[in-house]
């Protein structure tokens, strides 16, 4: 029997973001790079110095931060009685580095803490009364929750009626009730004055302790803790603009003169250096060797890490974080493979698959796959006996975490972002729920928007790149969600030579000529792309991994006899 046809990826659509923007660019700047940042909406000198130099911003005020008074009193009155104040974070990155900034943070003002993460496959994501029982047994007062909990309204009542009061500190999309907590500090928060909504767990953990050691007379020393803010911001895909583009330039500065120990040992086994530290490396290399521990064995092994204060202790615990990398990856092509098969030629608006092969730590990896590849909302989950776990990832045009509280009444629990979100229901109860969340994306979603865009800055010949142009597009580093690398399209580039590479053959690594110039390049899961001798090519300047070494990092590429056309944007 053969298998089911396989649906690829749609023909993405080029779309010019600012057709006007080369004539909107700063007088004097190299045109590419002036029409990139017009095309981004900075035309002037001053926007320029701005997002160039982002530690000139004014700091907003964190007590803007509803519930942030209630919280910096609540948790001053625990440290003067000496309680014992539990600290629970998610598995991820986000989670892992918010607790142990609240540690470190807290612990220097001489507070009793406990941590506790909960385990993914026994527990799953959030707070769960179990936990909270625990915990208050363990001689906890108060309970101060990181990247999670805003969506918890039962295990906080749980937790209120045991004596143990609750401290929200999180970032995910707000429900229409807030749990009963002494404070929900959330920027997401609509009665929130705050003039950013976009920090990521980390940061709201951080802004706390400023706030908390204000209180006190005393100033938070930064570099104890801007590395880790950094880290978690830019691994949670926080978007790197404003507040958060300013933390993480300031966290990778702090990087590049000197790791601390764990990240230190990661950087080592993981082929990198401090001074190539950049936003690339915190995504790519030391992210996933540090979700990995949450994804299939337990997040504790990255927090030791991130605590940890010497390289004697901090080598055992990143080779582990490796390994288990190493076999997160392999299972993650595995269930990849089973996934498309589930799929097979089917082209509903929205994907949802499951297996019980399919391990519940990399379920997220695996609909991140599936949205990128199809272009389709992606929800994939390992099916148990009585209940299922899953994960989700979107599309721009689609709320993914709006459109699963419709369904509340079929969920056990469920949380998340409008791009990514996470839910468990009842097995019994998971065909009915694919069928609504179709009917949902069938109705919000046109045809257009299940084609992908790729947002291009400015049209230009390859061989027209200078060294100082070069220069400028690298210095909108970061780089990452909010501000992309800045997206280049050239037009009948030569194709020099080309071969599969990849643990699964999925990427391209190719040779590109144009003029004088030749390009080495790399298209990620691209291997089946339509090529020529001449093609053109959508790209951005990437670093090749632990190299100085410039390529073009191509999104798409197409023959240019095709002569693909170009949407306007504005």
């Amino acid at each position: 029997m053969s298998a089911a046809p396989v649906l690829g990826r749609p023909q993405a659509r080029w779309r010019l973001r600012d057709p006007m923007a080369g004539q909107k660019g700063i007088p004097n700047f190299p045109p590419v790079v002036a029409t990139v940042l017009a095309s981004r909406g900075i035309t002037t000198r001053a926007q320029a110095d701005l997002f160039y130099k982002p530690h000139l911003a004014p700091d907003s005020d964190p007590l803007l931060l509803q519930g942030m008074h209630e919280a910096v009193a609540r948790t001053r009155t625990a440290i003067a009685e000496r309680e014992t104040i539990a600290l629970y974070g998610d598995f991820d990155v986000d989670g892992v580095t918010s607790i142990a900034v609240l540690h470190i943070g807290l612990r220097r003002l001489g507070a009793v803490t406990m941590n506790y993460i909960p385990d993914r496959f026994t527990e799953g994501y959030g707070l769960n009364v179990g936990a909270v029982s625990a915990l208050r047994q363990r001689g906890a007062s108060l309970l101060v929750t990181a990247d999670c909990g805003i969506s918890s309204i039962e295990e906080v009542a749980h937790s209120n009626r045991l004596g143990l009061d609750v401290i929200i500190l999180d970032h995910h999309a707000v429900p229409d009730e807030l749990p009963a907590a002494i404070a929900a500090v959330n920027p997401k928060r609509l009665d929130s004055p705050y003039p950013f909504d976009e920090l990521a767990a980390v940061g709201v953990s951080y802004r706390f302790l400023q706030m908390l050691y204000e209180s006190y007379g005393r100033t938070l020393d930064e570099t104890e803790f801007l590395d880790l803010v950094a880290l978690g911001t830019v691994v949670d895909v926080a978007p790197l603009r404003d507040e958060n583009r300013g933390i993480v330039t300031a966290g990778l500065a702090q990087m590049q003169r000197g790791l601390r120990p764990g990240l230190e040992a990661l950087a080592a086994i993981s082929g990198t250096s401090a001074p190539q530290f950049n936003a690339e490396t915190l995504g790519f290399a030391i992210g996933p060797r540090m979700n990995a521990a949450g994804r299939l064995k337990h997040a504790f092994i990255a927090l030791d890490l991130m605590l940890a204060e010497d390289l004697v202790s901090a080598r055992p615990l990143a080779a582990q974080l490796d390994l288990l990398n190493r076999e997160r990856q392999a299972q993650t092509i595995e269930a990849c493979a089973l996934a498309d098969e589930l799929c097979g030629a089917a082209d509903d608006p929205l994907i949802m698959v499951g297996s019980d092969q399919i391990h519940a730590g990399i379920v997220g990896l695996v609909a991140a796959r599936l949205a990128e590849k199809r272009h389709r909302p992606a929800i994939v989950y390992q099916q148990g006996p009585e209940e299922s776990r899953a994960s989700c990832r979107s599309i721009p045009a689609f709320d993914m975490v709006s459109a699963i509280r419709r369904e509340k009444d079929l969920l056990v629990r469920h949380g998340g972002h409008r791009a990514a979100a996470g839910f468990t229901v009842r097995t019994a109860d998971v065909a009915l729920l694919r069928e609504r969340l179709i009917n949902t994306a069938a109705e919000l979603l046109t045809g257009d928007e299940l084609r992908p865009v790729i947002e291009i800055d400015a049209e230009t010949p390859l061989a027209g790149l200078t060294g100082i142009e070069v220069k400028g597009l690298m210095r909108f580093e970061p780089c990452g969600q909010g501000n992309r690398k800045p997206v280049l399209l050239s037009r009948n580039v030569r194709l020099a030579n080309f071969k599969p590479v990849g643990a699964a053959q999925d990427h391209l690594r190719l040779t590109v000529k144009d003029g004088p110039l030749t390009w080495p390049a790399i298209a990620f899961r691209q291997a089946d792309a339509e090529l020529a001798d001449r093609v053109d090519v959508v790209y951005s300047l990437s670093r090749e991994f632990g190299r100085e070494s410039l390529q073009l990092e191509i999104l798409d590429i197409a023959p240019s006899a095709e002569r693909r056309g170009v949407e306007f944007g504005r």
